[in-house]
């Protein structure tokens, strides 16, 4: 008798749930006409969110063991145990090597990040769909999910009429966070309406826009590697990384990073939240003053626009070089004008010409360059979203839904959330490779064997 695998969502994780789905049915012997798999998507073609992901060049995933990859790409232990099963049942090796079967060559950066050497997602979805035509998958695109119907023999997948009968079913749909690609948090309207709990959605990954826009010549600027914080009076959170100024506010990856505690901040209403940075991480403010004062005593006559022009951004150690070197990046001019307007130091004000209460201002200042007041942290603009659904109702190893026996999530809906560098895409890969390969197992009767990994 043949059975029915459906899978809502045909993006990164619902795409590998199928070609799992297959390889563990075959590996059991079952022939592809008794196994049928059908990818329900609701836009006119899978991979909508592939396709424009990293810019258009798709960041697959993330170089190294996987050790360091779970800890440098999600900050919350509770992220972590749940995702570590399914990164070591398929793992960053894993999935290139699966990639690289299919004829998709790619490469590691500096950065660890992994990209097609072609340097186009495009490429990246058409080696996914030659996947989901050897694995003998349906799609069916068009098709918007509007409920699930659960019963003791399996499941029903409607959308008005039209509805799919099926023995399992995998939850891929996606997050909340880019709705224009098609991930509108279906997935979490149909997991709630069967009985799962939602952890609330932020999102992550995004811009932060702020109440005013920043000064206009300080638009467009990047500030290499500064503390970047975000607080309000009942606490505060900070990244270190890039900062992009914006016409609206911040971007580049610390904001990124940041966004998520952004956007849990602005949410509670504990009163306005507040974004500055601090451009001498590492050193404190009484340390920074000995610095400025020996600076005063070695070139008193020196313009204090010119000393802060020459200051290394974010140095290790405080010093000021006799010419530029690699490496580093000094203070932009716009921001040294904008840190003399804030202290109420002149121009043509000398390092021996500051006055105490100014020497004390600037360093305060450089230690809290303050930005901007928090407005929005646009989902719409967001590459992933936070919360979804509750990781406690998932089996990590299997992705089986414990409300639902029959049900299977994988992918963004769940309540976890990567840093940049393409650890969204592997985790989102490696649950939906656990979660085909399971669901497989199961209606085969192999419930306790553990799922395949791709080279298996």
């Amino acid at each position: 008798m043949q059975k029915v695998l459906l899978i809502i969502g045909a993006g990164a994780s619902g795409m590998l749930s199928a070609v799992a789905a297959r390889r563990a049915a075959r590996k059991l012997g079952i022939a592809d006409g008794l196994f049928r798999i059908v990818l329900l998507e609701r836009n006119t073609k899978p991979g909508a969110k592939i396709a424009i992901s990293g810019g258009g060049h798709c960041n697959l995933t993330h170089d190294g063991d996987l050790q360091g990859l779970l800890e440098k790409g999600f900050l919350m232990k509770n992220e972590r145990r749940f995702l570590r099963h399914a990164l070591y049942r398929f793992s960053n090796a894993d999935l290139l090597e699966l990639f690289t079967a299919f004829g998709l060559k790619c490469k590691p950066r500096e950065d660890g990040r992994v990209f097609p050497l072609s340097g186009r997602a495009g490429e990246v979805l058409e080696v996914m769909q030659h996947m989901l035509e050897e694995s003998k998958a349906s799609v069916v695109t068009g098709f918007r999910a509007d409920r699930i119907e659960a019963s003791a023999s399996g499941m029903t997948v409607r959308s008005g009429p039209a509805s799919f009968d099926g023995d399992a079913v995998i939850l891929a749909t996606g997050g909340s966070s880019w709705g224009s690609s098609g991930t509108t948090g279906d997935g979490n309207r149909l997991a709630v309406a069967v009985g799962h709990r939602l952890v609330p959605v932020y999102p992550a990954l995004a811009p932060v826009w702020f109440v005013a826009p920043p000064r206009a010549d300080l638009v467009g600027i990047t500030l290499r590697n500064p503390l970047l914080v975000a607080g309000t009076e009942a606490g505060s959170d900070s990244r270190r990384g890039d900062v992009l100024i914006s016409h609206r506010g911040v971007s580049g990856p610390a904001c990124l990073s940041l966004s998520r505690s952004v956007a849990v901040m602005h949410a509670a209403g504990k009163g306005a939240v507040r974004v500055w940075v601090d451009l001498f991480p590492g050193h404190d403010e009484r340390s920074l003053a000995s610095f400025i004062i020996d600076e005063v005593h070695r070139q008193g006559s020196r313009q204090v626009r010119t000393f802060l022009q020459r200051c290394p951004l974010a140095p290790d150690c405080l010093f000021l070089p006799d010419g530029v070197g690699e490496g580093w990046q000094s203070i932009p001019n716009a921001v040294v004008d904008e840190i003399l307007r804030l202290a109420e130091i002149a121009r043509e004000v000398t390092m021996s010409g500051l006055k105490r209460e100014q020497r004390q201002s600037l360093v305060s200042i450089l230690k809290k360059l303050p930005l901007g007041t928090v407005r929005k942290v646009p989902l719409d603009r967001a590459e992933v979203s936070a919360g979804g659904l509750a990781l406690d109702e998932i089996d990590p190893k299997t992705m089986q839904s414990r409300i639902q026996p029959h049900l299977y999530c994988c992918g963004e809906l769940l309540d976890y959330t990567g840093e940049v560098g393409g650890f969204n895409l592997q985790a989102a890969f490696s649950t939906g490779w656990v979660a085909g390969a399971q669901a497989a197992l199961s209606l085969f009767e192999e419930p306790g064997r553990a799922p395949q990994t791709a080279h298996e």
